[in-house]
């Protein structure tokens, strides 16, 4: 009979399988025929040469800390982009201005915001197995946790799409159009709008994981909570107007803020699990 012994499996703080023993009958084909959320995806992940496992260690360690390059790279990109346009109704030179301060800036924010998105797919990716994992102790986690997936993609597309639309708008710098650079920066509200509402089901559908499931510490779920709420907040610019000033608006800066310090915190959170996972000396498979 093969054997695979002792072996254990870290999400962050969570460890789902711990110094498990997998028995193969050789010529015998050995299924598990147990319900979703059971843990049969992250039984055969605990195996030699499985899914991401696989990875050498440096690969794993910094995906671990994708969390925190999303965060730098998204907070200096979108600080630097000139997304603090002009009021719709203002002179058409203070647009020619904004466009001609922000003409450089601009196209190096959107680089930038580039980036961190695709440091974001990987982060959310590493985040979506660790929540998945809980499902054990808590039903409801796996689809809570694809929302939460699918929610952060949403969430920095939208972003990242109203960021190239700025640097568009303020390409020409100060022999912009000042009718035509009004016109895009306007439009650039669908796209934030769209990313707070991906970023608001993200954020709290990960708030309720992490709360029930304790993966993480109870402050990173409160944080995530409070940003989704601060995000779904910002919905409701549209009643005034979204070429208007709004009270509703200022729920963004708080959303934004906890997205970051989420980011970061579970990054650091999921990192010592993983460098202890792949520090462990892997114990072949042995004929009995």
């Amino acid at each position: 009979m093969n054997t695979d012994d002792r072996r254990t499996k870290q999400y962050g703080p969570a460890t789902p399988g711990n110094d498990a023993t997998f028995p193969a009958a050789p010529g015998r084909v050995t299924g598990s025929p147990d319900p979703n959320g059971a843990g049969k995806s992250t039984t055969m992940r605990m195996t030699p040469d499985r899914s991401a496992d696989a990875l050498p260690t440096s690969w794993q360690r910094l995906l671990a800390l994708s969390g925190i390059v999303f965060a730098v790279l998204f907070v200096v990109g979108f600080l630097i982009s000139g997304s603090d346009a002009p009021d719709y109704s203002a002179a058409d030179q203070v647009w020619r201005n904004w466009a001609q301060d922000n003409a450089v800036k601009g196209r190096i924010g959107a680089l930038l915001t580039l980036l961190a998105a695709f440091a974001f797919v990987h982060f959310a990716a590493m985040i979506r197995g660790v929540l998945e994992s809980t499902e054990t102790t808590v039903r409801g986690s796996v689809h809570l946790a694809r929302v939460v997936f699918a929610g952060g993609l949403t969430g920095v597309t939208g972003i990242t799409m109203a960021v190239i639309m700025i640097a568009g708008a303020t390409a020409e710098g100060a022999d912009a159009n000042p009718v035509v650079t009004k016109a895009v920066a306007s439009t650039t509200v669908g796209p934030f709008l769209v990313g707070a509402m991906g970023f608001a089901a993200s954020l709290a559908a990960a708030g309720l994981v992490v709360l029930r499931s304790r993966v993480f510490p109870r402050w990173i779920a409160i944080v995530a909570l409070l940003g989704g709420l601060a995000f779904f907040l910002t919905f409701f610019t549209l009643l005034a107007g979204p070429s208007k000033d709004s009270i509703f608006g200022y729920g963004f800066f708080p959303g934004f803020l906890a997205l970051v310090i989420w980011s970061i915190a579970t990054s650091i959170a999921t990192y010592p699990g993983v460098a202890t996972t792949a520090s462990q000396t892997p114990t072949t498979a042995a004929d009995s």
